[in-house]
């Protein structure tokens, strides 16, 4: 009991001694809270409540403070026993030690979802395969206006399909294409990689179909003798005509190089999406 009246009887001695002949201004700093730790460790007073020395101190600036007093008091001794000696000076001064708050991190940058090599790569496999498909709608379109869906022969009732299939499924692509460009999800990607190989692979069944394919055409009525098995005299005959024949092949060509560099630039934009 008698130990603990002294002990706060030292502690009011050394706040009054703080606080006597101290100026209505009076400011505590970190030098006066760092000397009022200093003398309570020298005199072996526990500090019980925060000193008018380190009143309005940060939590940062007290802890700077009770260390330098702590480390001061423990002098240059070697390290095993200034590790021990600051252990128990240190326990006169815990009172007014604080817990600092950590500073919440801040937030990370909102990361995009496209890759930064990704977009110049998509934009070019966009513009290929607008390109190609323009350069196949003029096939298409040629192509009908060959007669391309008036096909009299019956092995040849899958060529429009097939190659009606090719340009819709192109031109669907191109739109998925385009979404992937703009939002640069990585599934519209892949799905654009799938897609485009399916259209490369009807694209060529549709040139296979049309260049085997013979077109015929009627010539006029040539007399013949009559009987059974003949044609009869006046009606149109018909020749097949070259298959190659009146078709854009240089265009054609253009169409599959074209392809093959779209194919490629999706494959590598697709890639690196990841």
């Amino acid at each position: 009991m008698a130990v603990a009246l002294s002990s706060g009887l030292v502690a009011a001695v050394l706040a009054a001694g703080c606080s006597a002949g101290a100026p209505a201004s009076y400011r505590p700093t970190v030098e006066t809270c760092f000397s009022f730790g200093l003398r309570a460790i020298q005199r072996h007073v526990t500090v019980t409540a925060e000193p008018r020395a380190c009143a309005g101190l940060s939590p940062e600036q007290v802890n700077t403070a009770a260390a330098r007093a702590v480390k001061e008091a423990v002098g240059p001794e070697p390290k095993a026993i200034a590790r021990h000696l600051a252990v128990q000076d240190s326990a006169y001064l815990a009172r007014i030690l604080r817990t600092i708050q950590p500073s919440k991190p801040t937030p990370p940058a909102a990361k995009s979802t496209r890759p930064s090599g990704g977009l110049p790569l998509g934009l070019a496999a966009l513009l290929a395969w607008f390109v190609t498909a323009a350069v196949g709608s003029y096939l298409l379109a040629d192509w009908l206006a060959a007669g391309g869906r008036r096909r009299r022969r019956p092995a040849a009732s899958l060529v429009p399909i097939t190659v009606l299939s090719h340009f819709g499924l192109a031109v669907t692509g191109l739109g998925l294409w385009i979404a992937f460009v703009i939002t640069g999800t990585r599934v519209l990607a892949w799905l654009g990689v799938g897609l485009i190989v399916l259209i490369a692979g009807l694209g060529m069944g549709s040139l296979s179909a049309a260049l085997s394919e013979p077109v015929w055409s009627a010539r006029p009525a040539r007399p013949g003798p009559a009987g059974p098995g003949s044609v009869a005299r006046g009606q149109p005959q018909a020749d097949p005509v070259p298959p190659k024949a009146g078709m854009p092949v240089a265009v054609i060509a253009v169409h599959g190089m074209l392809a093959t560099a779209t194919i490629l630039l999706v494959l590598l934009a697709a890639i690196g999406a990841g």
